[in-house]
């Protein structure tokens, strides 16, 4: 037993000093490596044309320059290192595979555990032990990470691999003019395509700040890019980029006056300042109906309606102008002073000046109120009306303006009756006007009935009708009901039934259906704050025109003019009834 213990001890020893042991191994460290010392095959040599600089918002021109490309092909080997590595015992594994030694050891040799062991089973045992014992020394884990020498060696080959070198020292020593094919595509289509462009010194500069004129707006988002071709000394390379990488939203004016405001709010008090069509103002950000927009050095809103969203580069759009109106005091247009007496005053003349204009539905038409304040101005000071023969009315749709009108017609108007009448409306199914916003559908037409109720209870010897509508188009045909015709019918029909009524009258329409009531203001244009047809309904009367021909010859000699001219778009004045009528009666 004592020679038992004896090996035991031994065995615990050398596992402690096996313990504290290193080793050293050779580890795989790169499989492909390429060899410095072999020399590398020359595959290739070539010129190209490469993006050098990118387009950015302030300079959106993308540079290209020539460069020489060289492919050679290396040869990969693998590379192993040399590294030393600490191990310690692994404590549970080895105290119970020295116990289970020791056990089948003490049982082959002594008959303390098994008495009858016969010669052939304690060589067994004794071969078991032995090797629990070693494989409870030897099955250690290694300490820390290997220690590397610094040791190395190339072994097999293990591939191959081809590497490219630029370097613009082929374009710098260009000499001649060198020429190269580009064609740019967006989605499949192509916007630009130009061949025998000049390469200068090795370079090549491609503008895309116009870029977007070729492109709709409702097709660029975060994502959009578009791709460059250039083919260069036969060879073609392709480059994509983004187009919001070098362009910037902006919101380019297409309404006559467009208002900006402080807030995305509208009313009389955050109005800023009016800049006029054309104009082009960066978005920094969309609110609903609202373009936030970068104006100087403040943000300002102006709402969407007035513009279209564009896509610009900002070198473009710095040297492009913002027109904006200064303000300008009522009375210091022409037509705004020094405007004729034509009559004395008259208390049985009426005046009544009705508009929808401002029912807060939508965004009230540009110098509504201005023109207004002009006719009052004229009813006043040339016709010599008095500040109660004037009735002033805003529709809305709580009808309370109705109660102030008949309120007022219960003053008979036995001598003229001016009425002028502003604001919206739009065409029916059954072709009649109806103010729009004022009443709803199931009520009747507000233009041929109610009013007509109260012009007519009026009982004037002459009735003066100005109309100055913004027709609205009809949703159900996406368009006027019966085209150009129709359009004119529409009004003729009212007509009909106001002559029905009052055959003494004089029916006058700034324009038909389907044309829109301009303002007298165009970028870089002058902008006289009215609409075209009040403008010269006004400079008419100051001209001392009074019969109702010659006031008519007068718009219609320049009202269709001066928005063609200013909008590219007619403008027909339309009449009807009595034109020998006289104002100043």
């Amino acid at each position: 037993m004592k020679r038992q213990f004896s090996i035991i001890i031994i065995l615990l020893v050398l596992q402690l000093v096996i313990g504290s042991c290193t080793s050293s191994r050779w580890i795989i460290t790169d499989e492909f490596v390429i060899d410095p010392n072999d020399e590398p095959e020359l595959v290739s040599e070539r010129s190209i044309l490469m993006l050098d600089r990118l387009p950015t918002f302030e300079r959106p021109q993308a540079t290209f320059r020539v460069f020489r490309l060289t492919e050679r092909q290396y040869q990969q080997r693998i590379k192993m290192e040399r590294s030393v590595q600490q191990y310690r015992p692994r404590w549970g594994f080895f105290i119970t595979g020295l116990a289970a030694s020791a056990y089948t050891f003490v049982a082959a040799n002594s008959s303390g555990i098994s008495p009858s062991v016969s010669s052939s089973q304690r060589t067994v045992m004794n071969i078991s032990a032995g090797v629990l014992a070693a494989v409870s020394i030897l099955n250690m884990k290694p300490v820390g990470e290997p220690i590397f020498t610094g040791e190395s060696q190339l072994m097999r080959e293990s591939g191959f691999i081809t590497l490219t070198d630029t370097t613009d020292s082929f374009g710098s020593q260009l000499t001649n003019v060198q020429l190269a094919d580009v064609n740019i595509t967006f989605r499949g289509d192509t916007l630009i395509s130009e061949s025998n462009l000049a390469i200068n010194n090795g370079t090549l500069e491609i503008n895309l700040g116009s870029i977007n004129q070729n492109i709709e707006t409702s097709e660029i988002d975060d994502e959009s890019q578009i791709t460059i071709n250039l083919n260069y000394s036969d060879q073609i390379e392709s480059y994509d980029l983004r187009l919001t990488s070098f362009l910037l939203p902006h919101v380019s004016v297409t309404s006559p006056i467009a208002l900006l405001r402080n807030a995305p709010v509208i009313n009389n008090q955050n109005i800023i300042t009016e800049i006029g069509q054309g104009s082009s103002l960066r978005i920094i950000e969309e609110e609903n109906e609202w373009y936030r927009v970068q104006f100087g050095g403040s943000e300002v809103y102006v709402r969407k309606s007035n513009g279209i969203k564009v896509w610009r580069s900002d070198d473009l759009s710095g040297s492009m102008d913002v027109y904006e109106f200064e303000e300008v005091p009522f009375g210091e247009i022409d037509v705004e002073n020094s405007v004729p007496i034509l009559k004395s005053n008259n208390p049985l003349d009426r005046a009544i000046i009705l508009t929808n204009g401002f029912t807060g539905h939508t965004e009230p038409r540009q110098y509504l109120d201005r023109d207004h304040d002009l006719i009052k101005f004229y009813l006043s000071s040339a016709l010599q009306l008095a500040q109660d023969q004037i009735l002033y009315v805003e529709m809305d749709s709580l009808n309370d303006w109705r109660s102030t009108l008949n309120q007022f017609a219960t003053q008979d108007s036995t001598s003229s009756l001016f009425v002028y009448l502003s604001g919206y409306a739009h065409q029916s199914q059954s072709n009649e006007i109806r103010l729009s916003q004022v009443d709803n559908d199931e009520e009747p037409t507000i233009m041929t009935h109610y009013l007509l109720d109260v012009f007519e209870q009026m009982n004037p010897d002459a009735f003066y009708l100005f109309t100055d509508l913004e027709f609205v188009q009809n949703e159900t045909n996406n368009g006027w009901i019966g085209g150009r015709n129709s359009s004119i019918q529409v009004l003729m029909q009212t007509a009909n039934e106001i002559l029905r009524r009052m055959p003494n009258s004089a029916l006058i329409y700034s324009n038909r259906p389907g044309q829109g009531s301009s303002v007298y203001a165009a970028a870089g244009l002058e902008n006289r704050r009215h609409h075209i047809f009040n403008y010269y309904l006004a400079d008419a009367i100051k001209k001392r025109n009074v019969r109702v021909a010659d006031i008519v010859r007068h718009l219609e000699n320049n009202v269709d003019y001066t928005s063609r001219r200013y909008h590219d778009r007619p403008q027909d004045v339309i009449v009807f009834g009595n034109t020998t009528l006289q104002i100043n009666q």
